[in-house]
């Protein structure tokens, strides 16, 4: 699977090695979940934070856009600093009508895999479903 840099990664690699990967930088995921540099240098999982808040899906050429619209949703600030994410309202409109992105198994609001592996139309949809501005 290809995934791209949709924020700067520039922290040490899954081996320890310190890696700096510039925005729109390619990658690959090997058979393990692994994501690797160019230079086959193994990063981290597929599915955890680092992956997550760095790298995003692009076998449909739309991991930029895809990256900008999860980080934004799932972790850009909001809400003037206060300590929920999402007000009352939009909890209940999430678990109501996005279900089928939050992880089951917390009490908070989560995005589980579906939702990083989403289609960028319906990430902008839910995007502004919260009023959340991401620019194209």
């Amino acid at each position: 699977m290809e995934y791209i840099v949709h924020r700067r990664f520039k922290k040490p690699s899954a081996a320890g090695k310190r890696l700096n990967l510039p925005y729109g930088t390619k990658v690959t995921s090997d058979n393990n979940g692994m994501i690797c540099s160019p230079d086959g240098d193994l990063i981290c999982f597929a599915t955890s934070e680092n992956a997550k808040l760095h790298f995003a899906i692009n076998d449909d050429g739309q991991g930029l856009e895809r990256g900008k619209l999860t980080y934004a949703i799932a972790y850009a600030p909001r809400n003037n600093g206060h300590a929920y994410r999402f007000s009352e309202a939009e909890r209940i409109m999430l678990i109501r009508n996005w279900n089928r992105f939050l992880r089951q198994d917390t009490d908070m609001i989560l995005f589980n895999e579906d939702f990083f592996r989403a289609d960028t139309g319906e990430l902008r949809r839910l995007a502004d479903a919260l009023n959340i501005k991401v620019r194209r």
